[in-house]
């Protein structure tokens, strides 16, 4: 086990138990990291800083439910992304209210629940294996070696499972338009 794991294990455990110069120690561990990671999602740098707030506050407000055992870099890309939603969410819902207050006219835009749905649906139709794949890379934040590791197939399985995924996926949410794009930049680092 590297010296990095097991210095999170010992940090998260201390963070479990309310150590604030260890959440101090994670915070400047993982925030580059999150701020690139959002960076490449072409985040306006106003939302990275408030991503990272409101990620680090979570983490926090949960430090007791921490898994040592866990990477802390799955857990904090999960709550970015779910912060992330929400705002996409809240943007279309301020679009569609101003819209129906500028004009009488309402153009149908799916809503982030309907593109959610759609994606779990594509996602529920695709072979079990390759869905799973890449759930565990796009949604749960898992890299393609400890995916690999995790199931017992090649990094080269993975990265076919991903792309053959994102194939199907870009293909059937084409029909969504303009928001699509937003969701599909969320789920694909």
């Amino acid at each position: 086990m590297s010296k990095g794991l097991i210095n999170e294990k010992h940090l998260i455990t201390s963070l479990n138990n309310g150590d604030e110069s260890a959440f101090v120690k994670l915070f400047e561990m993982y925030a580059p990291v999150l701020q690139s990671f959002m960076l490449k999602l072409k985040v306006d740098s106003e939302d990275v800083n408030d991503t990272v707030q409101q990620t680090f506050l979570k983490v926090w407000e949960n430090r007791e439910k921490l898994d040592p055992n866990v990477p802390l870099k799955n857990y904090i890309i999960t709550i970015a992304k779910n912060d992330l939603y929400n705002k996409v969410q809240r943007s279309i819902v301020a679009k569609k209210h101003n819209d129906l207050l500028g004009s009488r006219h309402q153009v149908f835009e799916p809503s982030f629940s309907d593109l959610t749905k759609v994606l779990n649906e594509i996602l529920d139709s695709l072979p079990e294996k390759r869905a799973k794949v890449f759930k565990m890379s796009r949604i749960e934040g898992y890299s393609n070696k400890e995916i690999a590791q995790e199931l017992g197939i090649s990094k080269s399985t993975v990265e076919n499972h991903i792309n053959n995924s994102s194939a199907i996926i870009k293909k059937l949410l084409k029909n969504f338009g303009f928001w699509t794009t937003s969701l599909f930049f969320l789920i694909l680092p």
